[in-house]
């Protein structure tokens, strides 16, 4: 495992001045004959946008799979560093924003909720429990103490506040949000909200959500608003134009319920309840629908276009104020949703990923190996921050990338969800699913767990459930393969799904359906992925089957 000492921004910008031979596809540096930092000498601190999608598909980047229509994006990616290596190190949303939101890995949690799921055999179990409230600092608070603005609009889902469901306690499914004592509750919530989040290292808070839509209280309010998550956005960089900022924006697209549905609804709907006129800072939904299917785009990835006019609404603001040479900006989807989500699978953990930072690197394409638990690290080494003893950064910093005195900068990546575990190189991907005995369970039991867990789908009005006690726990310890996972992962990768040792060849085998792992041809390939990830499980907290006992 690599985990070389970053490179700091100072070092890396005098560093690479003056080099500009040997330029390939993974070999990355700055361009000095157009770089303003070489031009100008010392720039201030940058400002950072990070832009993080959720649930974004590889068909609605237009850049990617040329289907969906998604200028912004396009322009953003073809202007940074696109990481085709792209990873994060758990797959479903809440573990992910905490990598993040942290650099370290989700099973370094310090939250009751993640202590709670961890097996009496010391295994831990990554979910969506890994609240970030309970941890000693987060990047946020680093900056701020640093001097930075600091801010947070969109999607939370890291924990909420103690009562704040109370707050909605009178609000039911069919509720109308237009009544004033509905409003009054649905206001509150809000405030609580953003108050609490405030409390997490960040000065500003807008259009927050805690989770995702499909579990909110009230029917009618289960809709995505774009520019409602867009004048969030926008506001914070307005009011910290003049000083080195952090905006964490978390966009609710693409995640479910139908980003199509909410497109063609109430534009005034957002999670905190009706707004008084519709939000004007981006193109009109209308206008996302006619330019769609002008350009030929099936109607079903034209939200693809209403998160992209939100993109371009930052960074036509970014250059409005003259901050775009100022701004690093990352882009990032949450994680997988190509048939993996849920899992330790290609199509869970790869995931589109791209850092933008112009007149500083220039444009490129990266094979390097990169994870979500880089990006803490790369920030704080780009601002010139150095990490308080009480961080733990599992991650490395991209800059070495960025600057071209690297072409990688780990050797191996490292999976949690779950019963699973894995590790993958350039070439190959070892998945180990090890079911505690203490989380095996009966038919009987099994049964009753899926009949409760159809009965709290149900209460919200979620279809997606079945009840197949005779099928073994999913990777995600469910039982009959509920959850993210049925319908995915499982029907995806079935054919080994349920192997406790798996063995891939990624470069003839993305899709991972020749499993190798009893192949005496590639016996010593097996066990020398086993020993990788046995090296990776010393250093995070958690028993692991064989591998790690306590």
């Amino acid at each position: 495992m690599k985990n070389d000492k970053p490179l700091s921004r100072r070092a890396f910008l005098r560093g690479s001045i003056g080099t500009a031979a040997g330029l390939g596809a993974t070999s990355l540096l700055l361009h000095p004959s157009t770089s303003s930092a070489a031009r100008a000498g010392p720039r201030r601190r940058p400002n950072v946008l990070f832009i993080i999608t959720d649930d974004q598909h590889l068909d609605t980047f237009g850049f990617l799979a040329g289907q969906a229509l998604t200028p912004n994006i396009d322009r953003l990616a073809a202007e940074g560093v696109y990481f085709s290596r792209g990873y994060v190190s758990s797959s479903v949303c809440t573990p992910s924003r905490f990598a993040c939101l942290t650099g370290a890995y989700a099973s370094r949690c310090h939250s009751d909720s993640f202590k709670n799921s961890t097996s009496p055999e010391g295994q831990t179990n990554v979910q969506w429990n890994t609240d970030l409230a309970s941890e000693p600092t987060n990047l946020a608070k680093v900056l701020q103490q640093a001097g930075y603005a600091t801010g947070v609009v969109g999607k939370w889902h890291n924990g909420g506040p103690p009562g704040w469901q109370k707050l909605r306690d009178a609000v039911t499914l069919d509720s109308d949000p237009a009544e004033p004592k509905i409003a009054t509750i649905l206001e509150g919530a809000q405030d609580r909200l953003h108050e609490w989040v405030r409390g997490l290292g960040f000065d500003y808070a807008a259009s927050v959500n805690l989770g995702n839509f499909g579990a909110h209280p009230c029917r009618a309010l289960r809709h995505h608003n774009q520019e409602w998550i867009t004048k969030g956005a926008l506001d914070f960089v307005e009011q910290n134009k003049d000083r080195p900022f952090y905006l964490y924006l978390a966009t609710t697209l693409l995640h479910g319920p139908s980003p199509l549905a909410s497109l063609k609804a109430d534009p005034r709907i957002t999670h905190a309840g009706l707004l008084e006129k519709p939000i004007e800072v981006q193109p009109s939904r209308q206008s996302v629908l006619e330019r769609a299917k002008a350009a030929g785009v099936p109607e079903r990835l034209a939200p693809a276009t209403w998160l992209d006019d939100g993109i371009g609404a930052m960074l036509k603001k970014l250059e409005d104020l003259g901050l775009a040479e100022d701004t690093i900006v990352f882009y990032f989807n949450d994680h997988g949703v190509e048939g993996g989500k849920g899992s330790c699978y290609e199509g869970g953990v790869r995931t589109p990923t791209f850092i933008r930072w112009k007149g500083v690197i220039e444009p490129g394409t990266s094979d390097a190996l990169v994870q979500n638990i880089d990006f803490a690290p790369t920030i704080l080494d780009a601002c010139g921050i150095e990490p308080p003893e009480q961080v733990h950064l599992d991650g490395v910093s991209l800059m070495p990338l960025l600057g071209r005195e690297k072409t990688e900068v780990h050797d191996s990546l490292y999976f949690e969800i779950g019963h699973t575990r894995a590790v993958c190189t350039q070439g190959s991907k070892y998945l180990a699913f090890r079911i505690p005995p203490s989380k095996q369970m009966t038919d009987e039991e099994k049964l009753r767990a899926s009949q409760q867990y159809a009965a709290r789908k149900m209460a919200r009005e979620d279809k997606r459930f079945a009840i197949m006690p005779e099928a073994p726990l999913s990777h995600l310890g469910f039982p009959g393969g509920q959850g993210t996972e049925r319908g995915n992962a499982i029907r995806k990768y079935g054919k080994h799904y349920y192997d406790a040792d798996q063995l891939y060849h990624l470069e003839n085998d993305r899709d991972e359906q020749k499993n190798l792992a009893n192949d005496p041809a590639h016996k010593r390939k097996l066990e020398e992925m086993k020993g990788l990830l046995e090296s990776h499980l010393a250093d995070v907290p958690g028993t692991f089957g064989e591998f790690k006992t306590k």
